[in-house]
């Protein structure tokens, strides 16, 4: 793997791109974080709003749907619901990407945070989908419940309801979705707030131009692609044509190639490996700062400008002092710069009166440790020294190498802070908006800061032919950024439309987990055997204690066949009672798929052979599926 500052170098490249339209500041790439909260915000209020028109009723639930989408206003409402749920995952798993490649995935909270955030998203977009019920929320519902019935507490009947239309059942599940879809969204929030807790000042809303940009290509996107239902999930039993929505779903598509169990092993493997990626790739953590109590004057400035909260103003010996949290400090040292008194020194930096630069230079060069090495002009003497961000700087050091060293100094940094916050707060100490600023002494004509995408010789030769003729007031000056700097309205929003009206492609898909040129058969019913064995009395106490009714200690397992009409055997399975002492009644569930186009079913006490119910000549059919059901003592045809 390579090292978090190639790959932090190489994004900013790349993002570069899209900073020549949106300008750094509003680079969407450096807001994929902010932009999933907005999209989560946007879902969490158009979902309140649906929810005074929605009947939970599984009975009513579509038709409720159907006259949301009916009206103009709620139909809108209804579609920016459901395409800000599917860009929330979008932009959760873009930011996901940038932290891995950037290497930010050492800060163990918030990666581990963020991938329990995911898997929220995507419960939350499940029971949201099963609520609609249409022939897509059945076939969510259905495989959600056939996913699940691999664990030993739930039962395969579960999916059986699902496909038989089983209201009784699937009406407790609906409120059970609904309670599910409110609570995780609830819980989500807290969630996120761990996912930023340890960081200071965190990035939680957008500029307000990035929510002008999204607010118009989402209503963009509604308008061109409405959200419309599929069929009502209660027209047939078989699911085999519906839309797919592949953000929330990808998962599920792997139940068409691989077994349950294996699907559990995947889903286990795969998130175990990507919580433990921290420690994988974890490197030798750096000393943190140390903080000289004595020199200590209780500015609060270091307090205010760590990025990670590790810094805190406490109480000591009856005085308010700055007190460091090592466990959160990750050796930034940008905290180093925002000391007046120089009370704060951190292993691995230089003292302040070694600037390890020799000679009158052309310029002093500081580089941020996140900067590629770069070839500079050969005319130009300088001398260079590396920092870990140029938050760092201290502004002392920066009047010292003015007025001692060189010429110039150039700054070269991040055009989105690896630490969040040094390169911002670096501009402002030499802006001189914010203490300890730079002396007004010093002419700012004397500095320049040129960020990743901008660096070239020619721009290092023409800042230093600049110093010659530097006969401007310092006081008016300010400092030379080479950034971008201005956006392009108008080409920022229609590069968000494009990718918000692309995105609907992967929304609605079509997918068919049932083949059409099989006839499939569904064995879905409770049967209660007969007893094989009772609980038996040993005093005269427990006798007189005991009901008339003998107690059931075991029952007769049962053997399901099923032939087709040549007689061959398609299927034959034993099915045991349930419970420790298998007293309980016997649920089965099992989908035969078959070109045979009729079939004879038996059951046959095992116990009790000559307890046999048969159904002869099931005509089945290629246009939906045979529900086969036990009720009144008898094999029946659901119908």
């Amino acid at each position: 793997m390579m090292s978090s500052k190639n790959n932090h170098w190489l994004f900013q490249r790349f993002a570069g791109i899209f900073s020549k339209v949106y300008s750094s500041r509003l680079n969407p790439l450096y807001h994929l974080g902010d932009i999933a909260i907005l999209m989560f915000t946007i879902a969490c209020v158009t979902g309140v709003y649906l929810f005074f028109f929605y009947n939970v009723d599984p009975a009513h639930a579509y038709d409720s749907v159907g006259k949301i989408s009916a009206n103009v206003f709620n139909g809108a409402m209804r579609s920016m619901h459901r395409y800000s749920s599917d860009l929330l995952v979008v932009f959760i798993v873009l930011h996901f990407f940038q932290t891995l490649i950037t290497g930010k995935y050492k800060r163990i909270l918030s990666w581990v945070s963020g991938i329990i955030s995911l898997m929220i998203v995507l419960i939350i977009g499940v029971t949201g989908f099963i609520l609609v019920w249409d022939e897509k929320g059945k076939l969510i519902g259905y495989l959600t419940a056939k996913f699940f019935t691999a664990l030993p507490i739930f039962d395969p009947s579960i999916a059986g309801s699902f496909i038989s239309n089983n209201l009784d059942y699937i009406g407790g599940f609906f409120k059970v979705s609904l309670f599910g879809h409110i609570f995780f969204s609830i819980f989500l929030v807290i969630v996120l707030w761990l996912h930023v807790m340890r960081i200071a000042k965190p990035k939680v809303f957008s500029p307000r131009a990035i929510w002008i940009y999204s607010g118009i290509a989402l209503l963009l996107a509604c308008i061109v692609f409405p959200v419309k239902s599929d069929p009502s999930a209660q027209e047939r039993f078989i699911p085999y044509n519906t839309t797919f929505d592949w953000y929330y779903f990808f998962g599920y598509s792997l139940l068409k190639v691989f077994s349950v169990p294996m699907n559990w092993a995947i889903m286990l493997v795969s998130g175990t490996l990507l919580a433990i990626v921290p420690f994988i790739f974890r490197e030798k953590k750096k000393e943190p700062a140390t903080i000289d109590i004595e020199k200590c004057d209780a500015c609060n400035r270091c307090s205010e400008d760590c990025p990670y909260g590790a810094i805190d103003m406490l109480m000591r010996d009856g005085k308010r002092k700055a007190i460091l949290d090592s466990d959160k400090c990750i050796s930034c040292g940008i905290c180093l710069a925002s000391c007046k008194e120089q009370a704060i020194t951190m292993p691995g930096f230089p003292d302040f009166n070694v600037m390890n630069l020799s000679g009158k230079k052309q310029l002093s060069v500081v580089a941020c440790s996140q900067f590629a090495e770069v070839k500079m002009p050969d005319e130009v003497t300088h001398d260079k020294q590396t920092v870990t961000c140029l938050g760092d700087l201290h502004m002392k050091e920066v009047e010292q190498m003015l007025n001692e060293k060189s010429e110039g100094v150039l700054l070269l940094g991040c055009e989105d802070c690896y630490y969040r916050m040094g390169r911002n707060l670096a501009i402002k100490r030499l802006n001189r908006d914010r203490p300890p600023a730079l002396s007004k002494k010093v002419s700012l004509n004397r500095v320049q800061l040129i960020t990743a995408n901008h660096y070239s010789e020619n721009a290092v030769k023409d800042f230093a032919s600049s110093l010659l003729s530097d006969t401007v007031d310092a006081e008016k000056q300010s400092l030379k950024i080479l950034d971008y700097v201005k956006p392009n309205h108008v080409l920022a929003t229609l590069i968000f439309c494009a990718f918000f009206l692309v995105m609907p492609l992967l929304s609605n898909t079509n997918i068919s987990f049932f083949h059409k040129n099989e006839n499939l058969l569904v064995l879905n019913f409770k049967y209660i055997s007969s007893p094989t064995e009772f609980q038996e009395t040993t005093t005269n106490q427990q006798r007189q204690m005991q009901s008339l009714k003998p107690v059931v200690k075991r029952r007769s397992p049962i053997k399901v066949e099923v032939t087709g009409s040549n007689g061959n055997k398609l299927f034959e399975k034993e099915f045991a009672p349930r419970g420790l002492r298998q007293d309980i009644s016997i649920f089965v569930y099992s989908e035969i798929a078959t070109t045979d186009s009729a079939v004879n079913i038996q059951i046959t006490e095992t116990a009790f052979p000559d307890k046999i119910f048969v159904l002869k000549n099931v005509a089945l059919s290629n246009s939906d599926g045979t529900i086969i059901s036990f009720a009144d003592g008898q094999l029946h045809l659901l119908k």
